[in-house]
Protein backbone atom coordinates (compact mmCIF):
# COMPACT_ATOMS: atom_id res chain seq x y z
CA UNK A 1 0.00 0.00 0.00
CA UNK A 2 1.82 3.12 -1.21
CA UNK A 3 1.67 6.47 -0.15
CA UNK A 4 -0.26 8.39 -2.37
CA UNK A 5 1.17 12.53 -2.29
CA UNK A 6 -1.50 15.38 -1.33
CA UNK A 7 -1.77 19.30 -2.09
CA UNK A 8 -0.67 21.58 0.30
CA UNK A 9 -4.26 22.16 1.58
CA UNK A 10 -2.72 20.56 4.97
CA UNK A 11 -5.57 17.58 5.01
CA UNK A 12 -4.54 14.09 4.43
CA UNK A 13 -5.40 12.06 1.54
CA UNK A 14 -8.56 10.36 1.22
CA UNK A 15 -7.88 7.13 2.65
CA UNK A 16 -8.93 4.65 -0.49
CA UNK A 17 -11.44 1.14 -0.42
CA UNK A 18 -8.93 -0.89 0.89
CA UNK A 19 -7.05 1.09 3.14
CA UNK A 20 -10.57 2.24 5.26
CA UNK A 21 -11.55 -1.79 4.95
CA UNK A 22 -8.18 -2.40 6.29
CA UNK A 23 -8.38 0.27 9.40
CA UNK A 24 -12.51 -1.25 10.00
CA UNK A 25 -10.79 -4.85 10.33
CA UNK A 26 -7.73 -3.69 12.72
CA UNK A 27 -9.91 -1.99 14.60
CA UNK A 28 -12.36 -5.00 14.83
CA UNK A 29 -9.13 -7.44 15.50
CA UNK A 30 -8.40 -4.89 18.31
CA UNK A 31 -11.69 -5.45 19.66
CA UNK A 32 -11.60 -9.04 19.43
CA UNK A 33 -7.91 -9.07 21.33
CA UNK A 34 -9.78 -7.66 24.19
CA UNK A 35 -12.42 -9.91 24.15
CA UNK A 36 -12.31 -12.44 27.35
CA UNK A 37 -9.54 -14.91 26.96
CA UNK A 38 -10.02 -18.37 29.07
CA UNK A 39 -9.24 -18.03 32.67
CA UNK A 40 -5.43 -19.82 32.22
CA UNK A 41 -4.58 -17.73 29.69
CA UNK A 42 -2.48 -14.54 30.81
CA UNK A 43 -4.91 -11.45 31.08
CA UNK A 44 -7.59 -13.96 30.82
CA UNK A 45 -11.05 -12.67 32.62
CA UNK A 46 -14.50 -13.47 30.71
CA UNK A 47 -15.97 -10.41 32.79
CA UNK A 48 -13.01 -7.49 31.22
CA UNK A 49 -15.44 -6.29 28.44
CA UNK A 50 -17.81 -4.59 30.94
CA UNK A 51 -21.66 -5.22 32.11
CA UNK A 52 -22.83 -8.59 30.79
CA UNK A 53 -25.90 -8.39 28.53
CA UNK A 54 -28.37 -11.33 28.24
CA UNK A 55 -29.65 -12.61 25.37
CA UNK A 56 -31.47 -15.72 24.10
CA UNK A 57 -29.29 -18.17 21.91
CA UNK A 58 -31.16 -21.65 20.80
CA UNK A 59 -28.65 -24.27 21.01
CA UNK A 60 -29.04 -28.21 20.53
CA UNK A 61 -30.11 -29.78 23.20
CA UNK A 62 -27.22 -32.43 22.85
CA UNK A 63 -24.61 -29.27 23.13
CA UNK A 64 -26.43 -27.72 26.09
CA UNK A 65 -25.88 -30.80 27.83
CA UNK A 66 -22.31 -31.74 26.86
CA UNK A 67 -21.33 -27.98 27.80
CA UNK A 68 -22.94 -28.62 31.23
CA UNK A 69 -21.71 -31.88 31.70
CA UNK A 70 -18.06 -30.28 31.05
CA UNK A 71 -17.81 -26.56 32.80
CA UNK A 72 -21.50 -26.77 35.25
CA UNK A 73 -24.37 -24.74 34.81
CA UNK A 74 -22.31 -21.90 36.95
CA UNK A 75 -19.69 -21.79 34.00
CA UNK A 76 -21.95 -22.26 30.84
CA UNK A 77 -21.98 -18.55 29.62
CA UNK A 78 -18.45 -18.24 30.57
CA UNK A 79 -17.74 -21.24 27.58
CA UNK A 80 -20.20 -19.78 25.71
CA UNK A 81 -19.07 -16.35 25.57
CA UNK A 82 -15.33 -17.57 24.94
CA UNK A 83 -16.19 -19.93 22.06
CA UNK A 84 -17.74 -16.27 20.39
CA UNK A 85 -14.82 -14.53 20.91
CA UNK A 86 -12.64 -16.88 19.18
CA UNK A 87 -14.62 -17.68 16.56
CA UNK A 88 -15.01 -13.38 15.96
CA UNK A 89 -11.26 -13.69 16.09
CA UNK A 90 -10.94 -16.87 13.18
CA UNK A 91 -13.62 -14.62 11.31
CA UNK A 92 -12.01 -11.52 11.36
CA UNK A 93 -8.69 -13.27 10.83
CA UNK A 94 -10.03 -14.88 7.58
CA UNK A 95 -11.35 -11.43 6.38
CA UNK A 96 -8.54 -9.87 6.34
CA UNK A 97 -6.29 -12.53 4.74
CA UNK A 98 -8.88 -12.50 1.92
CA UNK A 99 -8.65 -8.57 1.75
CA UNK A 100 -4.89 -8.85 1.34
CA UNK A 101 -5.10 -11.82 -0.99
CA UNK A 102 -7.60 -9.44 -3.33
CA UNK A 103 -5.01 -6.68 -2.76
CA UNK A 104 -1.70 -8.11 -3.18
CA UNK A 105 -2.12 -11.33 -4.49
CA UNK A 106 -1.84 -14.71 -2.94
CA UNK A 107 1.30 -15.88 -1.41
CA UNK A 108 4.28 -17.35 -3.28
CA UNK A 109 4.00 -20.72 -2.59
CA UNK A 110 8.12 -20.94 -1.84
CA UNK A 111 6.69 -18.61 1.31
CA UNK A 112 4.24 -21.41 2.31
CA UNK A 113 7.11 -23.70 2.05
CA UNK A 114 9.41 -21.82 4.04
CA UNK A 115 7.03 -21.27 6.75
CA UNK A 116 5.86 -24.86 6.87
CA UNK A 117 9.62 -25.87 7.00
CA UNK A 118 10.24 -23.63 10.00
CA UNK A 119 6.48 -24.51 12.00
CA UNK A 120 7.87 -26.89 14.82
CA UNK A 121 6.23 -30.69 14.25
CA UNK A 122 4.10 -29.90 17.80
CA UNK A 123 5.28 -34.01 17.94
Amino acid sequence: MGAVPHESSGEEPAATGFEERLRSLAELLHEAEEAPRPADEPGGNVYSLGRARKVSVSLPEGLTTAVQRRVGKGEFSRYVTEAVARQLELDLLAELSELLEAEHGPVPEEYVTEAGDAWPDGE
